[in-house]
């Protein structure tokens, strides 16, 4: 869910066009509104770890993951 909601956000909220970019119904969109809505506190936490997560992190989870320049640029 909090992959959907992470998408809203760059799509600014735009239901529609984040149906569009996963090639989901919009109900399916406003769904995960719904559970958003109705569990934050779960959608904060997923968010919070997701944004913990460093190459070092990811590194020790995926030992073939490999560092490349867009991941430097995402993280600074």
């Amino acid at each position: 869910m909090w992959e959907i909601i992470f998408l809203l956000q760059s799509y600014s909220g735009n239901v529609a066009a984040v149906a569009k970019h996963l090639r989901w119904p919009e109900a399916k969109v406003r769904a995960a509104v719904n559970y958003a809505e109705a569990f934050p506190k779960e959608i904060d936490e997923a968010t919070a770890e997701n944004e913990s997560v460093d190459f070092g992190t990811l590194k020790r989870m995926l030992p073939q993951a490999v560092d490349s320049a867009s991941w430097k640029t995402k993280q600074g």
